[in-house]
């Protein structure tokens, strides 16, 4: 910055009177409007990529980003939509996601800056009427579909076959068409599982909504690593394969040539405690890439920072994962968890048990699994199962049964509460290998531990080592339901 700029920057930012010198200077300079009206989220120095991700943004350039875990790629997506309401750079924003509530809830949190934000409000007014002067409570809402700005900005959420084609906004009889087109987060773990619904996808954002739109609109993508068939990698490959798509990429892993890309996060947890020792606000820490590494373990963080995908297939625990117990703890809570197979189709497959102790020492959450039970045939009558039930938590005192919810999770739970037995019903929207990626940070840290002694769980770990590829993962459910909290509460069934 020359140093004319530097002195007028200085001279807007120190006098809050000066508001139409500020705004005329903001409005050609989105970095400093983000500086100015959000300077607690600017704490830590801006990485180089950052930096030109605003510039392409300001240039109304299409953007496909792809960056590692918190770097700051939605916050400044919000940012930049506040920015062009004030200054009216677009007229209609259109918020897809991968789902419809996800899109709406961003555009609250839109509404909620131009409600609040005190800077912004004494310079550009009430963008978005606070609820005082309303009828309606849209601080209390949790999301809003849509909205139309005191300056007459339409913001609409879509989500993916919610098309753009014939969206239009009338303002003083002029028809305005969407002019800013933003993807956030359309790949998660519960949709990249369908290769046909993918392709789909895929060409539903490319033809009829990038191949239909305006010429003046632009497009920004922001995504995620997820694993080997997922809709942002096949983009990627689109736009690199046509350069006349004018389509800016960005790809950020969190090294380039070994080295981390951005300063606020270092390499170990060492180097963050004496950076953060003289540090009081919890904020402006720096991040320690070996404590993240840690606590999401080795598949989760090569996803989130070296954007690494999971490849379909790929074992998720490993033999020096595998860590066993002598002894119990002194003091601990027991949760069973039951993966029930009560139906005609179902009738050879075993009911599986798994009885886990929860310990906590040292802010730490230990589990112990104790035993892995199959009852098969007559053993899963009813009666029979929560006569079996019921003495298996006697015998462990226990805390909590997990259920999944499946035809006959109503029954067995009336079943199991007539024998005064506190139940949880659990709806397993995710799959097998899903929900045990979400636990393999803890078995990788050693904080789960299983018994040697008992011939089902150690049959189950070699099994586990292989999975999924292995010949039988019935035990899964039924083992990282028992890994749920305890509960301390009296007797009860919850629904």
């Amino acid at each position: 910055m020359k140093q004319k700029d530097q002195e007028i920057v200085d001279y807007i930012f120190s006098k809050n009177s000066k508001s139409k010198v500020r705004k005329a200077y903001f409005e050609n300079d989105f970095l400093l409007f983000c500086f100015y009206y959000f300077p607690w989220e600017f704490l830590h120095a801006l990485a180089d990529f950052q930096i030109e991700y605003i510039e392409n943004l300001e240039d109304w350039m299409n953007i496909f980003f792809v960056g590692f875990r918190e770097c700051w790629k939605s916050m400044i997506l919000t940012q930049y939509y506040i920015y062009c309401i004030c200054y009216k750079k677009r007229r209609f924003i259109m918020h897809y996601n991968s789902e419809i509530e996800q899109a709406k809830s961003m555009l609250r949190d839109v509404v909620m800056i131009l409600q609040e934000n005190e800077k912004i409000i004494a310079d550009f007014g009430y963008l978005y009427l606070p609820e005082w002067w309303r009828k309606q409570k849209d601080k209390k809402q949790k999301s809003i579909s849509e909205f139309i700005t005191e300056n007459w900005i339409k913001v609409k959420a879509m989500s993916i076959w919610k098309s753009p084609r014939g969206q239009k906004f009338v303002y003083k009889w002029v028809t305005y068409r969407p002019d800013l087109i933003w993807f956030d987060d359309i790949d998660t773990n519960k949709n990249t599982k369908n290769a046909d619904i993918i392709e789909a996808d895929i060409n539903f954002i490319l033809w009829e909504v990038f191949g239909w739109v305006s010429a003046f609109t632009q497009f920004v993508f922001l995504g995620n690593v997820i694993n080997d068939i997922w809709r942002v990698l096949s983009l990627k490959n689109h736009f690199e394969s046509d350069k006349k798509s004018g389509v800016k990429i960005f790809w950020i892993p969190i090294r380039k040539n070994w080295k981390i890309v951005w300063d606020r996060f270092v390499a170990t947890d060492k180097i963050a405690e004496e950076k953060n020792k003289n540090i009081k606000d919890s904020r402006e820490f720096f991040i320690s890439l070996e404590s993240r590494r840690r606590l999401q373990g080795q598949i989760w963080y090569n996803q989130n920072y070296n954007l690494i995908p999971y490849i379909k297939g790929q074992r998720i625990i490993s033999d020096s994962m595998i860590q066993y117990y002598q002894n119990l703890p002194k003091n601990y809570k027991v949760v069973i968890g039951v993966d029930p197979a009560f139906s005609e189709k179902t009738g050879s497959d075993a009911i599986w048990i798994t009885v886990t102790a929860h310990e906590n020492y040292n802010k730490e959450n230990y589990k112990y699994v104790i035993e892995m039970i199959a009852l098969e045939w007559e053993e899963k009558d009813e009666e029979r199962f929560c006569k079996f039930i019921k003495n298996l938590a006697e015998k462990y005192n226990y805390s909590v049964i997990y259920i999944e919810n499946n035809n006959w999770w109503g029954v067995l739970a009336r079943m199991l509460k007539k024998r005064n037995l506190s139940v949880i019903v659990i709806n397993s929207e995710k799959d097998k290998v899903t929900r045990l990626r979400e636990f393999q940070w803890e078995i990788e840290r050693w904080l789960i531990k299983f018994n040697s002694d008992n011939f089902l769980v150690w049959k189950w770990l070699e099994q586990l080592k292989l999975f999924p590829n292995s010949d039988h993962d019935d035990m899964v459910d039924s083992m990282v339901f028992s890994f749920n909290k305890p509960v301390w509460a009296s007797v009860r069934i919850l629904w």
